[in-house]
């Protein structure tokens, strides 16, 4: 079997050992950016891990190894020179990875939080490699930097310990309030570069025989990073083929809009739309999606339709209606095609890389250029579409 073939393959291999509840090591602690990013690695499957935080990245290998089971560590990082980070390069001189099942690109958010929401701030408390990350928000607010070696966790752990004074606040992953939610978060999104992303890894590691040089663990890396992106592209890739489509069909809106302009028809037409429904719930069936959450993605994008149609007939209330013919019927059958090629993309994309999550967001909002479309439709469609689930123990029919 081919690398690629491999890889197209993992995401049953994935399923599996996540319904199994299989031990997964993971760096840092609970509340870490580590945790975040298998939070959305959990949600592609709608299951989650048996987790052991592990703390390090060498004994998050050396636990995994030991075992026989998963590690989950972060690879590369857009801040770092090179990409690579130093405590992983360090790791990969005694490991290497034997199997890498999922990867993860996530982008970082540095979060602030307080003993409350308005106290004076003197103090920031995180890790080193966090603090470096937030040197402008530091010095706007000339503040005082507290480095916490042992990681964000622990600093979020000291501050709801009351081991800092009032005027402390500590710095790291949002994920941080399920973990001490005796914490305010006081300010979000203030690290220094906006486009901060961190590539995570599920991987199965060995023991080397022998250490290798800090040269040979970078170019060992390097490979497992190549290998990462390529299960990061490959599963874009496939959500963008689907909000394509999605686009698509919502483009088709200024020629329906102009048609029902041109004969004085109104533009909500729910006897149209209960057909829509039917059929898309009658083909969700066939192909073992959730029609509850099937309906309400479908009545999602009829609204945005809607939406996009009422925006055009207010313009030409004012430019006038284009003298432009527009065949409904042919209209119709286009819309009918898209709907269907939605939904079969959809369940290729569900069946082959799990649930659409939220790390696929700003591909979607990227994706969807028809004129007319609010970011706020967007928004309210992502969140309808990411809903969307299969059936599990059902057979798919034609």
């Amino acid at each position: 079997m081919s690398f690629i073939s491999r890889l197209l393959a993992l995401p049953a291999l994935l399923l599996t050992l996540t319904t199994q509840g299989a031990p997964v090591y993971v760096q840092a602690g609970p509340g870490s950016f580590n945790h975040a990013a298998l939070d959305l690695l959990a949600a592609r499957n709608h299951m989650d891990y048996q987790r052991f935080y592990s703390g390090t990245p060498a004994h998050t290998y050396t636990s995994a190894a030991q075992a026989q089971t998963w590690a989950f560590s972060a690879l590369a990082n857009s801040t770092i020179e090179g990409q690579l980070v130093p405590a992983i390069v360090d790791a990969m001189r005694s490991y290497q990875v034997t199997e890498l099942s999922a990867a993860v690109h996530m982008p970082i958010e540095m979060c602030v939080f307080g003993l409350n929401k308005t106290g004076k701030i003197t103090h920031a408390a995180s890790h080193p490699a966090a603090l470096k990350q937030i040197a402008r928000w530091l010095s706007a607010h000339q503040l005082q930097a507290k480095p916490v070696p042992k990681g964000t966790n622990e600093a979020a752990r000291l501050l709801a310990a009351d081991q800092f004074d009032q005027n402390t606040v500590a710095v790291g992953s949002c994920a941080l309030k399920a973990v001490y939610p005796e914490l305010t978060l006081r300010e979000t999104g203030i690290q220094d570069n906006a486009d901060n992303h961190t590539l995570f890894g599920l991987m199965k590691m060995e023991k080397r025989p022998q250490p290798i040089s800090e040269d040979e663990a970078r170019s060992a890396l390097a490979h497992v990073v190549d290998q990462a992106n390529v299960l990061i592209n490959t599963r874009t890739d496939s959500a963008k083929a689907l909000f394509s489509h999605i686009n698509q069909r919502l483009a088709q809106m200024q020629p329906v809009a102009l048609f029902k302009a041109q004969k004085h028809r109104p533009i909500e037409d729910l006897s149209r739309e209960a057909v829509v429904l039917s059929k898309a719930l009658e083909q969700a069936q066939q192909q073992c999606l959730d029609t509850g959450s099937v309906k309400a993605f479908f009545q999602a994008q009829m609204d945005a339709a809607k939406a996009i149609q009422y925006r055009y007939r207010a313009q030409w209330l004012s430019e006038g209606v284009p003298n432009q013919e527009a065949d409904l019927t042919q209209l119709r059958n286009t819309l009918n095609q898209l709907g269907a090629a939605i939904l079969q993309t959809l369940t290729t994309h569900l069946a082959q890389h799990g649930n659409l999550t939220t790390e696929l967001k700003p591909v979607f909002l990227a994706a969807l250029n028809t004129d007319n479309l609010t970011v706020q439709d967007k928004q309210r469609l992502y969140q309808a579409l990411q809903s969307v689930r299969r059936v599990e123990n059902c057979q798919a029919t034609d």
